[in-house]
């Protein structure tokens, strides 16, 4: 494994070792009686990206011959290096199964592939694991600086919009109108 237990990563050191893991050449012998197969992901035209997928990890498109991870979930969670190389490891053994000609979903071939590129062949992403902090795309918050209030907003709002949001606690206080600035969360 690359990353211990409690170690904190960045979004950069997970692609590079996403493409480290894609560009090694894999002997995957689980069969008795067969010759071990020799797969090199790139070769096959398998790649890295991210996405930004709530409620999933990571995901393997056989389609795309793609290998994902979700971006919001991991810049939630930097400090679970560890989980999310299990998940990049996890999708990295469904594309050698599929690459050895098989569409095995979870069953006992993949669980011997997945052994074999150390992963835990088991579900990754769970909420006790992997914490999800922000659950909008965008906060509104007051302008005054002394002000704490913010609001969820699912939305993007024109900046030239008629309407804004405004500060209920400034406007409670006696302030007035106060204006809230949309922040993007992911």
């Amino acid at each position: 494994m690359y990353f211990a237990e409690n170690v904190t990563t960045t979004a950069r050191e997970i692609e590079k070792l996403a493409n480290d893991l894609l560009d090694l050449t894999w002997t995957i012998d689980i069969y008795r009686g067969r010759e071990a197969s020799i797969i090199n992901l790139r070769d096959f035209g398998w790649k890295f990206e991210f996405n930004t997928r709530k409620r999933a990890a990571g995901l393997c498109s056989y389609r795309n011959k793609t290998i994902y991870v979700s971006k919001w979930l991991l810049m939630q969670n930097l400090d679970k290096a560890s989980n999310f190389e299990n998940t990049l490891r996890h999708e990295l053994a469904h594309a050698l199964d599929k690459a050895m000609g098989g569409r095995n979903h979870h069953n006992n071939v993949w669980k011997a592939i997945a052994r074999k590129v150390l992963c835990t062949a088991e579900r990754c992403y769970s909420s006790d694991e992997i914490e999800v902090k922000e659950t909008t795309k965008y906060t509104l918050k007051c302008v005054e600086e002394e002000c704490n209030y913010t609001r969820p907003s699912h939305k993007a709002r024109p900046t030239n919009a008629r309407s804004y949001p405004c500060c209920n606690d400034c406007y409670n206080a006696g302030k007035g109108y106060k204006r809230l600035v949309q922040v993007q969360n992911y």
